[in-house]
């Protein structure tokens, strides 16, 4: 997108905005030079930036208007030894809104994608090392959104990263709300916190826009007619906030840490809005892998063994997983699809017995379960693929009979012209073991049951009747909303689309939706294999360096070493079968000699090659673990707790 003259927020009728929402960027020599305009005119003191020595100032500048990049935020400086990398954004698109010309917005402002970026550093200084270079280019693909920064969403104001009942309780405190919008912001959904702390110390947070990664959607005005009156216009938005706690990749991050994050952690909101808000309705849902201390660690198997702690090491962080999110959330159901049995028997067994251990110990009063554990976390086992099979999604009622009463008494954020208010009083957290594709039908299950509680409250659906059957182009609208960001939070953790979406999409479970799944798991075979044992090493690094969980010390010697790689013995193995191919070919065309000579020369020149390629192939596998793409930033925190 090119904004121009009062940026993207050009609709604005007056600069009333905390962030600047246009700038220009200009490059005199190791100077970086970031000038705020607005309407064509200095909007205030310009952010300088040498890139040598990475002194940061606030100062006037003459007006930018040769030779300059327009940028619409700046995500932060990373101080790498040789010298600061400062990371600006350079091109944003409007969030997707379906049914509607509109761009999609929250709060009134609308939503942006990062789609460009670019970093500025002075490498020509004659103080980068090898090493100075490697930290550059994982800043660079950690920030790029074609590479593993992907799925940035940022707004010039209305404080993104918070839900609307925190949005609301921040500021009608008068000790938040008169803070700048970094400090209001939500700490574990603030992606690019990191990055802009120095920035922000520098006082330049005006330059510096909180953002979230994960998904943002929206189905604009869609006019519905009530049983009396006109018709009013609904606006549905969902956004999905992954948090940068034990953040990366499926593989290299599962379950806890000692600190008690959890990988995978996504807090999704659906937001309802009618009649251009005098009517606002807010709904929460969390997901996160399974909260116990256990790995997964790529070692080129497919099935690769499931790790997991001595409860004596998992129960300590899981109750503090579970306080905090009683802390933040109030209570909390969580809704496991695991299965039962197997490997992941295995896991939901721990996880139960974690659960039920914190239950008792707060029921009985004890001191080290916290009195902020009432009214507690409780746990709803559901074995989605043993009730559901391959097309049975209607035994997700079963389910829902488990939950309903839960999600009465929860409620969700509710506000009207009347002055009649509701808070959400409780939250579901659902998980399978990647916490995609299973978890990701039940939430859309729960977000369609909380709209069509909103539509009905306002007599815009019968009571009697449920989306599909009332409403089924807003259904199906619906539908694609949470098929999109299930595929997108997909592809940020695994790094492909979530399956059972074209049940997400259709709310049908048939032969095409079960070719699709195959599809997908196909892609996800093949990818998830290339990546997981072959990428993602480099990808978990860029997200540490990025996310803050590993950060450069001058002086400290860098972590980088030299890998193994399967490439050499993979080509030998194709060598040998390529020879063992070769030679059964040439002996039959040869056809000479008695049966008992073919025997041996086949024994010798197809049979060994062949051998000894099983052999390697078997050593390999063994192996596996010193052949992978390892991240050598944070390496401990895959398995945290050894």
């Amino acid at each position: 997108m090119a904004a121009t003259d009062g940026g993207a927020a050009s609709g604005t009728s007056e600069r009333s905005l905390e962030l600047y929402p246009s700038m220009r960027l200009q490059r005199l020599g190791s100077i970086a030079v970031i000038q705020p305009v607005w309407k064509g005119k200095v909007e205030g003191s310009s952010l300088t930036c040498d890139l040598e020595t990475g002194t940061l100032a606030l100062a006037e500048h003459p007006k930018v208007d040769k030779a300059y990049t327009e940028v619409f935020g700046v995500l932060g400086l990373a101080r790498l030894e040789a010298g600061p990398a400062l990371v600006v954004v350079t091109a944003v698109e409007q969030a997707r809104a379906a049914g509607a010309v509109l761009a999609a917005t929250l709060r009134g402002h609308p939503l942006y994608r990062v789609t460009g970026t670019e970093v500025l550093a002075d490498t020509r200084n004659g103080k980068w090392k090898s090493s100075d270079h490697r930290f550059l280019k994982l800043l660079k693909s950690g920030t790029d959104p074609r590479r593993h920064g992907g799925s940035l969403y940022f707004a010039y104001g209305g404080d993104v990263t918070l839900s609307q009942q925190r949005y609301e309780a921040v500021h009608a405190d008068p000790r938040t709300a008169s803070l700048a919008p970094w400090q209001r912001a939500a700490p574990a959904f603030f992606w690019n916190r990191a990055l802009a702390q120095p920035l922000l110390e520098a006082g330049m947070h005006a330059f510096v826009p909180p953002a979230f990664q994960g998904f943002a959607g929206q189905i604009s005005e869609f006019a519905l007619a009530g049983a009396t009156g006109p018709k009013q216009a609904v606006t549905i938005t969902l956004i999905a906030r992954r948090s940068l706690k034990r953040a990366g990749c499926r593989q290299w991050r599962r379950g806890l840490d000692p600190a008690a994050a959890v990988a995978n952690f996504v807090e999704s909101e659906q937001l309802v809005a009618v009649d251009g808000g005098a009517l606002q309705a807010s709904f929460v849902q969390v997901r996160g892998s399974i909260p116990l201390l256990w790995s997964q660690a790529p070692c080129l198997k497919y099935k690769i063994p499931i790790l997991i702690a001595p409860p004596s090491r998992s129960q300590p962080a899981f109750e503090e997983h579970a306080r905090a999110l009683v802390k933040g959330y109030k209570e909390v159901v969580g809704i496991n699809l695991a299965n039962q049995t197997g490997r992941e028997g295995k896991l939901s067994a721990a996880y139960a017995d974690a659960a039920s251990d914190f239950a008792a110990a707060a029921a009985d009063g004890d001191t080290h379960a916290s009195p902020a554990a009432a009214p507690g976390f409780r746990l709803v086992p559901f074995d989605f693929h043993k009730q559901c099979g391959a097309t049975n999604y209607a035994r997700l009622a079963i389910l829902w009979e488990g939950i309903s009463a839960d999600f009465r008494r929860f409620a969700y954020w509710f506000r009207d012209s009347a002055g009649t208010a509701d808070q959400q009083g409780g939250v579901f957290r659902t998980n399978c073991i990647d916490c995609l594709d299973r978890t990701n039908v039940v939430q859309g299950l729960l977000g369609r049951k909380q709209l069509e509680h909103v539509l009905q409250r306002m007599g815009l659906m019968p009571e009697s009747s449920t989306l599909p059957q009332a409403l089924p182009e807003l259904d199906l609208a619906f539908r694609v909303m949470w098929a999109d960001h299930g595929d997108e939070v997909s592809m940020q953790y695994a790094g492909t689309g979530a399956m059972k979406s074209a049940f997400t999409r259709t709310g049908k479970r048939d032969i095409w939706g079960l070719l699709d799944d195959g599809a997908k798991s196909l892609t996800r075979y093949v990818n998830g294999y290339y990546l997981n044992n072959f990428e993602d090493g480099h990808k978990q690094d860029a997200l540490d360096l990025v996310t803050g969980s590993y950060t450069v010390t001058p002086g400290k010697p860098p972590p980088f070493q030299a890998q193994g790689s399967p490439a050499v013995p993979l080509l030998a193995v194709a060598a040998l079968a390529v020879l063992a191919a070769y030679n059964l070919l040439s002996l039959s065309s040869d056809g000479g000699g008695g049966l008992l000579a073919l025997s041996l020369l086949l024994l010798q020149q197809v049979a060994v090659p062949l051998a000894l390629a099983a052999a390697l192939l078997v050593l390999m596998l063994k192996r596996g673990s010193l052949l992978v793409d390892k991240p050598q930033l944070a390496p401990e925190l895959a398995v945290p707790w050894h």
